[in-house]
């Protein structure tokens, strides 16, 4: 090799091709006997690639090896010596060069005549396909007379239906199977996942980003194709790594167009179209002529209007389609065809001259407009091409945004603000426009920009005000003003939202309403602690014909949630079902949703059915594009009523997707995600984690008496100081919300379980006068809500602790449907019994809370009842036999992966003993075991490994 030569990069995604040749390797050496394997693929596959890793793997292990490399001094024409490997190069081509393959089987004739017949030998054949019949005869007869000798014979052959041979070898391969074994290797199918990515990063010097990835997925996984299109990028310099990470550069357009901005995939690097023209060239021209058209109307397309574009009836487009599906380039639907791949479809869509794709464009709009319901899709023609003063195509683009608004969203604020660039600044038309888009992008989740938009169209069109009649311009931006404010009201700016619809209120004339700023102004001065918003709802109740559905619906979800807020539970359940009832519509952009509140209600009172079936129907009634606000709140509400029901695993994805970075995400409602992440991680007994999520909940989403989150959240942070040991602030934290009624209220109706862990907390604390309160309170919220089986229940389970009533405590464990609280019942129990004597009876009951938190995952609620139970001598298995590689983290044992987290978040071993209720001498055996499986000596290092 010489010093400036290059190995190969590792074969992907082959793993079981060269596995079964590896076996086949060692079948042959302990038979002795001959065996043939059969590679075929499509045109670049990787098959010589493939034999470019057998001759090594067969020279490492001692093989004579007979294949198409060029042969060194003193060989013959393709053979070589035992050891000897292809050359290394950058291809598999140039590392494998192959003369006539007539010229190999002769090769291999004078080869293995002369060989010893006890020499282990490897036979590689490429393109066997294009060897005639009577070299392929005289291959056939070479192999059965060499078939008592240890030889693995690999025949190459490329076939474009993958590993099915053409003829004449299909019958060549028939003869030789009536011999001898003759089995194909695994089929070399398309790199897909992280065989492609792995493929993309060696020749693009580090992990793809998505941009690069998905290029190379419109490769069909051909190995060849891909490693020059990478390589191609990387020589024109259309790469850059940034922090370890292949990036694609963004193609800058030669002049500006609309082309570029609306609708229509990105720009792609020169060298990826050139090679999808360079392969679209073999299709037949009619199907090339109707993907370039197809390109034009957009995907997905429907295939009257494609006929239509090309003037010729339907049946006409019965090949094209076959050979474009065929081909992988379009994917059929039920109603119509989409490109499989968005920049092949750029590819198609540029070759299209300008000039010419305007003229098409236009001709397709003529034709959808003539259809019932063409006329979305014509706007999304025309916004295209479109100009200044043309009066009738803005009339088109503007009615195709309004009827895109509720099923696509994104679609509509993009043509809105085409509209808005088509007006003048100064024109009334163009708030009108704004509305539009900023509607448009709440609904789509982007609401920074939607109040961006807001914010600068209304500083704009204040500035010409002045110089136009008032009325011109003050009901365009007061509409806009409330518009703006229901997506600060969503974002979470909930005094921004109040400011802004109160001045949209302001601004709108006499005897006209603003439906949206109305129920802006209603939300946000509900969270926002105005009393008088309480009076203005049960004003708009008591007259309704007056007032909007809308505003109704509205007006019933704020008097729900007061209603909750002063302890009418089942009022407030009732009210929310109303006003559900009555909200059929879901034409506007919600901010008081009451399917949103009903779940989280019947969610926090154990009605898991129709908490489920609310979600459901909120899911039905939402826009359908997943990424939208509507597509990502129930998510939202799925959380904590998963919680509820133990589904930890579940309910921390829900959580996590709700608050995730990749679409969009609900602030208004983002801190019931947080609160589940907390709360699961808390169950866990991973407190490090639930300390993060409580900080992220005070930094993000600040409490306030009004907030509907807030008696969660107190109860999160009192559970989280318990778990901590830090009694002090648990009873701190009791004392001042015991203090005050409307705040207990709250604490209190966060969970069925919290009434009981409050008393039991407070006895704890050596708060017997906290705990008497706590349990009059549950018992004052039993009383206005008779018909609520949680309130019940919940009452029950709190007095009893009071009163050390066992009878009760059985019966509130019987009561309870929220798993988490009969668990703790059981618990209770078992603790009761204990202390006056009944240990028999005490173990039955803490072994069946035990059992139940172990279902639930309560890692942390199980330890402790286990703690409890070895001091009474009963010792209860709580692990599990996994198999696990002997270093590293995935080796750790469930107990000394929760040490070693607990030691990285900073406790000390004491700390952490305490934690998992056992011994600190214990906790130091398994940090031992710990530091021996990383390889590593210090707390420092851990802390190190897990940041």
């Amino acid at each position: 090799m010489g010093p400036h030569a290059r190995s190969l990069p590792e074969v992907r995604g082959r793993e079981q091709q060269l596995a079964r040749i590896g076996a086949s390797l060692q079948d042959v050496t302990g038979i002795r006997q001959s065996q043939v394997l059969l590679v075929g693929a499509g045109p670049g596959a990787g098959k010589t690639r493939l034999l470019v890793e057998a001759v090594n793997a067969a020279s490492r292990n001692g093989f004579a090896v007979v294949h198409g490399a060029a042969a060194g001094s003193g060989a013959a024409p393709g053979t070589a010596s035992a050891g000897t490997r292809p050359r290394a190069s950058d291809t598999a081509e140039q590392a494998f060069p192959h003369p006539n393959a007539c010229s190999v089987i002769e090769a291999a004739q004078t080869w293995l005549r002369n060989d010893l017949e006890d020499v282990r030998t490897l036979v590689t054949l490429d393109d066997l396909h294009l060897v005639p019949p009577s070299s392929l005869k005289a291959l056939g007869d070479l192999v059965v007379a060499c078939r008592n000798r240890p030889i693995l014979w690999l025949l190459a052959f490329t076939s474009e239906r993958s590993s099915t041979p053409p003829e004449p070898l299909r019958s060549h391969f028939a003869r030789l199977r009536s011999r001898l074994p003759v089995e194909p290797v695994p089929e070399l199918a398309p790199l897909r996942g992280e065989a492609l990515a792995r493929l993309v990063a060696d020749y693009a010097g580090a992990a793809p980003a998505p941009a690069l990835l998905a290029l190379a997925e419109c490769l069909n996984g051909v190995p060849r194709a891909v490693i020059e299109l990478v390589r191609g990028l990387a020589e024109d310099d259309d790469i850059d790594i940034v922090d370890g990470i292949a990036h694609l550069r963004p193609t800058v357009p030669q002049e500006s167009s609309t082309e570029d901005s609306m609708g229509v995939p990105p720009l792609v690097p020169k060298r990826f179209s050139a090679l999808v023209r360079e392969d679209l060239s073999s299709l037949a021209e009619p199907t090339m002529t109707a993907l370039r058209l197809a390109a034009v109307l957009g995907s997905p397309f429907a295939p009257d209007d494609l006929s239509a574009m090309l003037g010729e009836a339907p049946v006409g487009l019965l090949a094209v389609v076959d050979e474009a599906v065929t081909r992988g380039l379009l994917v059929c639907g039920e109603h119509d065809f989409s490109f499989r791949d968005e920049p092949v479809w750029r590819v198609l869509l540029d070759s299209v001259p300008p000039p010419v794709r305007a003229a098409l464009r236009r001709q397709a709009a003529e034709m959808l407009l003539s259809r019932p319901d063409g006329i979305e899709r014509a706007a999304l023609q025309l916004v295209h091409i479109a100009q200044p003063g043309n009066v009738e195509a803005l009339r088109i683009i503007s009615e195709g945004s309004q009827r895109l608004l509720a099923v696509d969203p994104s679609t509509a604020a993009t043509l809105a603000i085409r509209c808005m660039a088509l007006v003048s600044p100064g024109q009334a038309e163009r708030l009108r426009f704004a509305k539009t888009a900023v509607g448009a992008l709440t609904r789509a989740g982007d609401l920074d920009r939607a109040i961006a938009l807001a914010k600068d169209t209304i500083e704009e069109s204040i500035g010409f005000a002045a110089a136009r009649p008032p009325a011109a311009f003050a009901q365009g931006i007061a509409a806009l003003q409330a518009s703006m404010a229901a997506a600060l009201l969503l974002r979470g700016d909930t005094r921004s939202a109040r400011r802004s619809a109160r001045d949209a209120l302001a601004g709108q004339e006499a005897g006209t309403q603003q439906h949206e700023a109305v129920i802006t102004h209603l939300a946000a001065s509900y969270l926002t602690g105005d009393s008088t918003a309480v009076e203005r709802a049960q004003k708009i109740m008591r007259s309704p014909d007056r007032h909007a559905q809308s505003v109704r619906v509205a007006a019933m979800t704020h008097h729900a949630l007061g209603q909750w807020r002063d302890g009418q539970v089942g009022d407030s359940v009732r009210t929310l079902r109303e006003a559900v009832a009555l909200d059929r519509r879901g034409e506007e952009v919600q901010l008081l949703d009451p399917r949103w509140f009903l779940a989280f209600a019947l969610t926090r009172t154990d009605e898991y059915e129709e908490a489920d079936a609310v979600i459901q129907c909120s899911v039905r009634t939402g826009v359908s594009e997943a990424r939208t606000l509507a597509g990502a709140t129930p998510a939202l509400l799925r959380a904590p009523l998963l919680l509820a029901r133990g589904r930890l695993e579940e309910a921390e994805a829900a959580a996590r997707d709700a608050v995730g970075t990749d679409g969009p995400c609900l602030p208004m409602l983002a801190p019931q995600a947080w609160l589940v992440l907390g709360a699961v991680a808390l169950r866990r007994g991973a407190l490090g984690q639930a300390a993060v999520h409580v900080k992220t909940l005070e930094q993000e989403f600040p409490q306030q008496d009004s907030n509907p989150w807030q008696g969660a959240h107190l109860l999160l942070s009192a559970q989280l100081a318990e778990a901590q040991a830090d009694m002090a602030a648990v009873a701190d934290l009791l004392s001042g919300v015991a203090a005050r009624a409307d705040t207990l209220r709250a604490l209190l109706l966060a969970d069925p379980a919290t009434a009981a862990w409050c008393v039991r907390a407070s006895l704890a604390a050596d708060l017997p006068d906290v705990a008497r309160t706590v349990a009059a309170s549950a018992e004052c919220l039993r009383v206005l809500n008779p018909r609520v089986p949680a309130v019940l229940a919940a009452a029950t389970h709190a007095r009893a602790l009071v009163d050390k009533d066992a009878d009760a405590l059985a019966g509130a464990g019987q009561l309870h449907r929220n798993p988490w609280a009969r668990a703790a019942a059981a618990e209770d129990l078992g603790v009761l019994l204990l202390d006056r004597g009944d240990q028999e009876a005490a173990i039955a009951e803490l072994d069946r809370s035990m059992g139940e938190y172990g279902v639930l995952g309560g890692e942390h609620d199980a330890a402790r009842v286990r703690a409890r139970l070895r001091q009474l001598g009963v010792r209860r298995r709580h692990w599990t036999h996994t198999k696990r590689p002997a270093s590293g983290w995935e080796s750790l044992t469930k107990t000394e992966r929760k040490v070693a987290e607990l030691v990285a978040d900073g406790l000390t071993n004491q700390q952490a003993a305490r934690h998992l209720f056992i011994s600190p001498h214990t906790v130091g055996f398994h940090l031992r075991q710990v530091y021996r499986k990383l390889d590593i000596r210090s707390r420092t290092a851990l802390i190190r490994i897990r940041a």
